[in-house]
């Protein structure tokens, strides 16, 4: 036997999916602006005046800010760079490290630009307290793909070599 829904029935299975719908988007928004969200942007050909520390030298600069409601607690910042090319900690920060970010905050590293080969970077790193790392790409896919290969590669040698 069929049995057909009434007016008051179907009304009220409408405003139930209804519910449903608008309750589910919520709970998924809130916890997509939980989440932790960090930009990184670098100036590079900076210059200061006015800073005993470093006037009249040209700087990079890497800003890491806070877009997120969560705050987080940054511990290193520094940069991946091309194979052979070494990886390197950045320890001029301000304010220093480790420090908590709350929502709209940021920290600032300050590099010399002579001390460093930017053609070399793979890409920035900031590092927070968990070990997340977030990064910034500076070179191209194809490089950081070669850099990656070649790293591997020279990896497994000293790997048969150490047998």
């Amino acid at each position: 036997m069929i049995q057909v829904m009434t007016t008051a029935e179907t009304v009220t299975a409408i405003i139930a999916a209804y519910g449903a719908v608008v309750s589910t988007i919520a709970v998924a928004r809130q916890l997509i602006r939980e989440r932790v969200s960090l930009k990184m942007t670098v100036g590079l050909n900076m210059e200061t005046h006015g800073d005993p520390r470093h006037d009249g030298t040209t700087l990079i600069i890497l800003k890491v800010v806070n877009k997120g409601r969560r705050p987080v607690t940054i511990t290193h910042t520094g940069a991946w760079c091309l194979y052979p090319t070494q990886p390197f900690v950045c320890m001029d920060t301000q304010p220093e490290l480790a420090h908590e970010i709350k929502e709209g905050e940021y920290i600032m590293t300050f590099l010399s630009q002579s001390d460093v080969d930017v053609a070399t970077i793979n890409f920035w790193q900031a590092i927070d307290s968990t070990g997340r790392a977030y990064k910034l790409r500076q070179a191209s896919w194809l490089k950081h793909w070669r850099s990656e290969r070649q790293r591997k590669q020279a990896h497994r040698a000293s790997i048969d070599t150490a047998n």
